[in-house]
């Protein structure tokens, strides 16, 4: 056997040597290649994917008083109110239909600018728990307003003022940035809805902005996460 023989012997050896190596080594199931996980999205960008994937949900919900105060106004001149009568049997649909209906445009208006704000600003948070908020307020201010209210009433003012309350708190009580700033930014820029929980105005259901006040604060209690939690 020549020198340049061996060497080449030698060669293929090796070279067997690493088929069987890489042969003998595991394999992913399936064949797939070995997963790596993606970086997580920043808090910021995860709070501004929240708000743009439910940004239309609180119009979607105003349509259904707009509808209802748009027939009334065409076809009834305004006549077809759902209000709440406390306290008695015919007042029982009114903690269900109550907040759909209103006096008018104007009163319309108001209580919806300020249901879209306050919805943003939850769901921007939480679609978890702007539905909670939202229903505590709409059926426990419809309760509280038939048990305890003087007079009768109706309007989505009582489920604005439950947004407002946890909006108010939740930020106090998670201590985490965002909810505190949201808290921050909706106290300064909205105190004045504070006044409405008083009897300064004699067409005003003050009680019901005060039910629906104390009941976002219960709320925000109800589904606030920890600081420490992620």
């Amino acid at each position: 056997m020549t020198l340049d023989d061996a060497d080449l012997q030698a060669r293929l050896r090796r070279i067997e040597t690493e088929l069987e190596l890489t042969q003998s080594s595991p394999r992913p199931t399936g064949g797939h290649p070995p997963r790596t996980e993606s970086p997580a999205p920043s808090s910021s960008q995860g709070w501004l994917d929240r708000w743009k994937a439910n940004a239309l949900l609180p119009l979607q919900l105003l349509m259904i008083p707009w509808t209802q105060e748009i027939i009334d106004q065409v076809l009834f001149g305004g006549g077809w109110n759902l209000p709440l009568h406390p306290r008695s049997l015919e007042g029982i649909p009114g903690i269900f239909l109550s907040a759909i209906s209103h006096s008018g445009f104007p009163h319309l208006i108001g209580n919806s600018i300020g249901f879209v704000i306050f919805s943003w600003l939850i769901l921007a948070k939480s679609r978890r728990d702007y539905w909670m908020v939202l229903l505590l307020g709409w059926l426990g201010g419809g309760v509280a307003s038939w048990l305890l209210g003087p007079n009768s009433v109706h309007g989505l003012s009582g489920v604005v003022y439950t947004l407002f309350g946890y909006l108010l708190f939740i930020g106090w009580l998670e201590r985490r940035v965002v909810p505190l700033l949201i808290s921050v930014f909706v106290l300064v820029n909205y105190s004045y809805f504070i006044w409405g929980m008083f009897p300064t105005h004699p067409m005003v259901a003050w009680w019901g902005h005060l039910f629906g006040f104390l009941i976002g604060i219960f709320a925000a209690y109800g589904v606030y996460r920890e600081p420490h939690a992620s």
